[in-house]
């Protein structure tokens, strides 16, 4: 069984605040993901052929349709210098 303690880390690590009533029940649902993940490890898969797809291939889905831009595409960004679009800062 995941302990709060557990929960409580896993949240820090994806950064959220976790309320202590809500822990219980997280913990409950992370114990139900394993035991599924558990049973997925029992299933054999001696003998079975792997499938293949029906799926069309990605260059089959649409005709790419190529059109050239007019005009000056840095006209539309309000941070431009020298040419080039000016990002915030990075700290």
């Amino acid at each position: 069984m995941v302990s709060k303690d557990e929960i409580k880390h896993l949240g820090w690590l994806s950064r959220l605040e976790l309320a202590d009533k809500d822990l219980d029940r997280y913990a409950s649902q992370i114990d139900e993901i394993i035991r599924y993940f558990d049973k997925l490890d029992t299933v054999s898969l001696v003998g079975n052929e792997p499938t293949s797809s029906n799926m069309k291939k990605v260059t089959e889905l649409r005709k790419d349709n190529i059109y050239m831009f007019e005009g000056n595409p840095l006209e539309f960004f309000k941070n431009r210098k020298d040419g080039f679009v000016k990002g915030p800062k990075m700290v």
